[in-house]
């Protein structure tokens, strides 16, 4: 593995740890609309929210491709996204490529948010809840194909 390859997966290591505290605090909460008068809540759940996004960039912006290029199935860094998706599909690592772009959305609907629909904002929360649990696990296989 390339020094930069395990940088990466260095970086995004720590990542998950930060955001495994707040996900473990927030699964041990119970989300409704009185959870939001507690202003360490919001923060919890804004920390959170970061983390998922970053992560989701790392790995999918720099990630996917390190990976396939090391393993050798790719030759040029510069592939489109449904291309890589493809080929992570066909690898195993993503279940389809409805999985990435599920988390994609996921991760679309939370900068659209309206802070004042509480509604909306605990489903939030439950969607980017279950998607981490997805992005976890296309890491550990990225992890596992990479060593």
């Amino acid at each position: 593995m390339s020094d930069e390859l395990k940088n990466i997966f260095e970086t995004i290591d720590l990542m998950f740890q930060n955001a495994d505290i707040d996900f473990n605090e927030l699964q041990n909460k119970n989300i409704d609309k009185t959870f939001f008068e507690d202003y360490n809540n919001t923060r919890i759940v804004n920390s959170f929210l970061f983390n998922f996004s970053k992560l989701q960039d790392k790995i999918g912006g720099k990630l996917f491709k390190k990976v396939l290029y090391e393993l050798k199935e790719i030759d040029d860094l510069s592939i489109s996204m449904i291309d890589l998706l493809h080929l992570l599909e066909k690898l195993g690592i993503i279940e389809n490529e409805q999985t990435w772009d599920k988390l994609r959305e996921i991760r679309n609907s939370l900068a659209h948010e309206y802070p004042f629909d509480l509604d909306e904002r605990i489903e939030n929360i439950r969607l980017v809840l279950d998607g981490y649990v997805v992005l976890k696990l296309i890491y550990k296989k990225l992890t596992f194909n990479s060593l």
